[in-house]
């Protein structure tokens, strides 16, 4: 009778073991919701989104600014010149994401190479962002870009500064819940 309650404990431990290291779904965005004629998504709680006032182009600009600390407008009325819309730095535990459409035609439309990811059921990819989070504290920056019709690559870079691993998993949440709104 020991031995049975014995492997029956140590089969519970391996279950349990196993339930631990599957993949665990990313939190649902359960916060303030952003529409556009392209997509819609729904941002983690608590964060703030807030659309650019930098003028774009036929090419493309900067759409939209989220992040989890407060934000400020990205282009004050008197300068020419956008910043990051944060007071000084990102704070600890801070990520800013900043989405940026962008035309492109033929072989400006390819993906970088990396691992190809789903990004609101559109193809992407993540890669190590080189441009776009200087002088606001990053300890981390990627580029997730997604194709969102064949003449048209979104990217959305991400600057973060000690994310927590929940930070991380709200991220990778609003990035599975976006829904697109063209074919």
């Amino acid at each position: 009778m020991t031995a049975t309650l014995g492997r029956l404990a140590a089969s519970l431990a391996c279950v349990a073991l196993l339930a631990a290291c599957a993949g665990q779904e990313h939190p649902e965005p359960r916060g303030e919701a952003f529409e556009s004629d392209d997509f819609r998504f729904v941002a983690p709680a608590g964060w703030e989104i807030q659309a650019s006032t930098a003028e774009s182009t036929a090419d493309g600009g900067i759409v939209l600014y989220m992040a989890n600390q407060a934000l400020r407008e990205d282009c004050p009325a008197a300068a020419a010149d956008c910043r990051a819309p944060i007071d000084g730095e990102l704070e600890v535990g801070g990520i800013l994401i900043t989405w940026v459409r962008h035309a492109c035609v033929a072989k400006g439309c390819d993906l970088p190479a990396a691992e190809l990811i789903s990004i609101g059921n559109r193809q992407g990819v993540r890669v190590p962002a080189t441009q776009g989070c200087e002088g606001i504290g990053t300890t981390d920056g990627s580029v997730y870009y997604v194709t969102v019709t064949p003449q048209r690559v979104d990217g959305l870079f991400v600057c973060a500064r000690e994310p927590t691993d929940a930070t991380r998993s709200a991220l990778l949440g609003f990035l599975d819940a976006i829904q697109w709104r063209i074919p």
